[in-house]
């Protein structure tokens, strides 16, 4: 098995990077992440796109406020083809940010 970093830096979101797929066929595209949220009692997400398309949601319920929290890892299946594509990570839900105290990693394992 062969691995592609694609993104490995500190935020802020959001975060866009273009790779050249090195096979044509099914991939396995690995996130991690950090978030935190200026509010209490708040559900943070972290959408993943490849190519314009929303391919999957990472979510961590937050109880406190102004707290760094790790999303759990987000293992995606997905189907590329030679050539350029995007990923982009953005931010969803209301009072959820990211920093430099944020860390974003993404790979495709093949």
């Amino acid at each position: 098995m062969q691995v592609l970093q694609i993104i490995n830096q500190v935020g802020p979101l959001p975060i866009k990077a273009s790779f050249n797929a090195p096979l044509d066929g099914p991939a396995l595209l690995v996130v991690t992440s950090s978030l935190w949220t200026t509010q209490t009692n708040t559900m943070m997400q972290l959408n993943v796109g490849l190519d314009g398309t929303q391919v999957a949601t990472g979510q961590m319920f937050s109880n406190a406020s102004s707290t760094h929290r790790v999303l759990p890892t987000l293992f995606i299946g997905c189907s590329l083809s030679y050539g350029q594509h995007t990923l982009t990570l953005t931010l969803a839900g209301s009072g959820v940010t990211s920093d430099y105290n944020d860390s974003f990693s993404a790979a495709i394992l093949y």
